[in-house]
C-alpha cells in the first residue's frame, strides 16, 4: 500500500515560544530577541519628556530597555533622551568600539557631559588609548583639550598615541588653537612637527586657518615659488607617481574608484570635468570655486563648542555634519545656537607647500588621466 504522508509539524505559537515549550533555532531566537529589544526601545523613547524620578514603573521600563539594548545605537539614544548618569562605563566602551563613527562620538559626549573626565583619563592610560584619543577628536568637545594636550607634551607616552592626540586636537576649534599656539612658540617636539604641519594645513576653522595662512605662500612648493599656471600646464608629469602623491596627500578627503575618504568631491572622473589649468586652479586656489553640495558650514553650539564640515542631513530635530576625515556627527537642533555657510572651501589654501614642484605636476597628470569610461 502506498504510504500515507505524515502531516508537517505546525509552527510553534507565540504563546508556546514565550512559555518556553518550544525551542527556536539560535539564529531565529537571536533575531526575535533583537526585535523585542528594538520594540522596547521605541516604547520607552516615547516617554522622553516624562519625569522618571516620579514614576518608578517607567524608570524600571527604561532600565529594562537599557539592559536589552546594550552596545547598540538605541542604548546611546536612550541615555541621551533621559540624561542617564550611571551608564558611563558602557558608553565609554561603545565610544571605543565605534571610535571613528558618529555613534562613538555621541556616546563620548554623553560621558563628558556627565563629568566623566576621570573615567576617560583612566582609560587613556590603558590599552585602548589610541582608539579613545581618536574618539575624543570626533566628539568635538572642548573638554577633550584637557585630556589630550598633556599626552602631546608627555615624551613617556608612545609616539603613536601622541600623534593620534595631535590629529584629534585638530578636529575641534579649541584644540586646533592650542596646536597653533604650540607651533608659534616652537614648543612642538621634533618627532611631532610633521604631523602638526599636516593638521594645521587642513584645519577647517576660519579664525585658526587665517593665522596659519599668514605664514604660508599659496603659490609655492618646497622648491620655492611656482611658475604661472599657464607654464605649469605645459609640463609633463608621471601619473604613476602622481597616484602615490594622491594617496599620501589627497585621499584623506577624496575618493578615486572607491579608495580614500568620502568627504570632499569624488575625483574618479575629475579629468573629464577639468583640464590641467582647472586642476591647478582647484589645488592652488580652492576657495575660488566650491563645488555645489560641498559648501562648508559652521555650527556654534550652546555648550560653547563648534562644528565645521559638510551638512549631510538637515531635519527639524537634528543636523548631521560630516567633518574632515569622513566622520559624521549629529547635533540636536535645539542645541545649535547659530549656523552659517563659510565662504572658504574645506580644502585649505597652501596644501602644495608640503610638496616638491614635480610632485604637484605628477599629481595633476594623474588627476587629468581620471577620465569617464
Amino acid at each position: 500500500m502506498p504510504s500515507v504522508p505524515t502531516a508537517m509539524p505546525s509552527a510553534p505559537t507565540a504563546q508556546a515560544v514565550q512559555s518556553g515549550r518550544e525551542t527556536l533555532p539560535p539564529a531565529l531566537r537571536d533575531a526575535a530577541k533583537e526585535r523585542k529589544a528594538k520594540l522596547l526601545a521605541e516604547v520607552v523613547l516615547r516617554l522622553r519628556d516624562d519625569d522618571l524620578a516620579a514614576d518608578a514603573d517607567k524608570k524600571a521600563m527604561v532600565d529594562k530597555a537599557l539592559e536589552a539594548n546594550q552596545g547598540t545605537p538605541a542604548f546611546v539614544e536612550i541615555c541621551a533622551a533621559f540624561a542617564i548618569k550611571d551608564r558611563d562605563p558602557e558608553l565609554l566602551r561603545i565610544a571605543i568600539e565605534h571610535h571613528d563613527e558618529s555613534l562613538g562620538a555621541l556616546a563620548l559626549r554623553l560621558v563628558l557631559s556627565n563629568s566623566g573626565t576621570g573615567l576617560i583619563a583612566k582609560a587613556l592610560a590603558g590599552r585602548d588609548a589610541v582608539l579613545l584619543a581618536t574618539a575624543l577628536g570626533n566628539a568635538n568637545d572642548k573638554r577633550a583639550l584637557f585630556l589630550l594636550s598633556p599626552i602631546v607634551e608627555d615624551s613617556r607616552q608612545s609616539l603613536l598615541l601622541r600623534k593620534t592626540a595631535v590629529l584629534a586636537l585638530g578636529h575641534f576649534e579649541v584644540g586646533a588653537r592650542f596646536l597653533l599656539a604650540m607651533s608659534k612658540r616652537q614648543a612642538i617636539p621634533a618627532e611631532l612637527q610633521s604631523v602638526l604641519a599636516g593638521v594645521l594645513a587642513i584645519v577647517p576653522f576660519p579664525s585658526v586657518r587665517s593665522e596659519v595662512q599668514q605664514s604660508t605662500t599659496a603659490n609655492a612648493t618646497i622648491d620655492g615659488a611656482l611658475p604661472p599656471i599657464q607654464d605649469l600646464v605645459t609640463q609633463n608629469g608621471d601619473p604613476a607617481h602622481g597616484e602615490q602623491v594622491f594617496v599620501t596627500s589627497c585621499s584623506t578627503c577624496h575618493q578615486v574608484a572607491g579608495k580614500g575618504i568620502d568627504y570632499g568631491p569624488n575625483l574618479t572622473e575629475i579629468g573629464s570635468k577639468l583640464g590641467k589649468d582647472g586642476l591647478y586652479l582647484a589645488i592652488l586656489y580652492p576657495d575660488a570655486g566650491v563645488e555645489f553640495n560641498f559648501e562648508t558650514s559652521q555650527l556654534n553650539l550652546r555648550d560653547g563648542n563648534s562644528a565645521v564640515g559638510i551638512v549631510v542631513s538637515d531635519t527639524e530635530q537634528e543636523v548631521a555634519i560630516k567633518s574632515i576625515g569622513g566622520s559624521v556627527a549629529k547635533y540636536r537642533t535645539r542645541d545649535i545656537l547659530t549656523r552659517s555657510k563659510l565662504a572658504s572651501s574645506s580644502m585649505p589654501t597652501g596644501l602644495q607647500a608640503s610638496l616638491h614642484q614635480q610632485d604637484l605636476i605628477d599629481l595633476v597628470a594623474y588627476l587629468a588621466g581620471l577620465q569617464k569610461r
